[in-house]
């Protein structure tokens, strides 16, 4: 009995040069004892967290990967049409280079050459007009 009477006055000592009682502190113990069974960085809770961002980013990275490979489909499209124009050009040039009496007609075709002494006459197409 004595020493719970000794050890009474000395919290009791403490307790007026703290200012405040030890079962406060008591309560803040047992306080986190609970909050340490309850703890976010528990190893369950890692688990989740760490699969939750794998996920994210396996998600997010399938996304990226799906709109580039539309991007990588719409470049392989306009590499073809532009493939198809240059062949079409190349043969034209081929022609072009080789044959002089081409050169002449798209001379007088399109751009209204003549030699000297000769007369073009233009004839457009009537536009049909509906009311």
């Amino acid at each position: 009995m004595k020493e719970l009477d000794d050890k009474q006055s000395i919290s009791n000592k403490i307790e007026s040069k703290i200012g405040f009682s030890l079962s406060r502190l008591e309560f803040f113990k047992n306080f986190t004892d609970k909050e340490k069974r309850r703890n976010l960085f528990s190893s369950k809770t890692l688990y989740w967290a760490c699969g939750l961002v794998l996920l994210v980013f396996f998600v997010w990275g399938k996304f990226k990967e799906s709109r580039l490979d539309n991007k990588i489909a719409i470049l392989n499209e306009k590499i073809e049409k532009v493939e198809s124009l240059y062949r079409i050009d190349s043969t034209e040039f081929h022609d072009l280079q080789n044959t002089p009496s081409l050169i002449e007609h798209i001379a007088r075709e399109d751009y209204y050459m003549k030699e000297e002494g000769e007369e073009i006459y233009i004839i457009k197409k009537a536009e049909h007009h509906e009311d």
